[in-house]
């Protein structure tokens, strides 16, 4: 026959409640995510070495608990969500890497649709980020960057009198159409 241990001595062989989930994040569950690594250069401006700079950036939809507006009592408290977090990290040649929180937005619960969304507008817009990154790595070093972009830094190989910028939309004339001269190609 088996013996029942007294209360006492049982519950000295346990620990306590807290100690057990002090490293338990009941909200930190995974959803999605996606990840890029990419290479940019640096001309040297703004203090920063002239040289190839190494970018690793991540997209994470999380469960998280958020901060939202009660509406009965009209005072703000946890809730069970979403986050949306875009995470960079960058080094420069012979330089430590630098994390950045880029982008951290809240949803709600019922907001999951909304959050697909947005996650898929961050993955075009770092798309983009990778391809003035590229095109600043492919085309400075060799000396061959015509025309930069002085918004976003895009650049390019080839001039036109209206260039518009892969990068970021703006549109950028050349003196000769300035001054209203004519030009072949308009």
């Amino acid at each position: 026959m088996t013996e029942q241990l007294i209360l006492s001595s049982f519950s000295q062989k346990t620990i306590s409640f807290s100690e057990a989930t002090k490293g338990l994040r009941p909200w930190n569950n995974l959803i999605l995510d996606w990840e890029v690594e990419y290479q940019g250069f640096s001309n040297g401006e703004m203090d920063e070495p002239q040289g190839y700079i190494d970018f690793h950036v991540a997209v994470e939809i999380v469960e998280a608990l958020i901060r939202v507006k009660d509406q009965k009592t009209k005072k703000k408290a946890e809730r069970p969500g979403y986050k949306l977090i875009v995470f960079q990290n960058m080094v420069l040649e012979g330089r430590e890497w630098e994390s950045y929180i880029v982008y951290d937005e809240p949803f709600k619960k019922d907001e999951i649709k909304k959050v697909f969304d947005v996650f898929q507008r961050e993955i075009l817009n770092i798309q983009r980020w990778v391809e003035i990154a590229e095109s600043r790595a492919r085309l400075i070093p060799s000396g061959k960057a015509i025309f930069e972009c002085w918004f976003c830094g895009w650049v390019t190989d080839k001039f036109n009198d209206d260039i518009t910028c892969f990068g970021c939309g703006k549109r950028f004339w050349s003196d000769k159409l300035w001054r209203g001269e004519k030009h072949e190609n308009l």
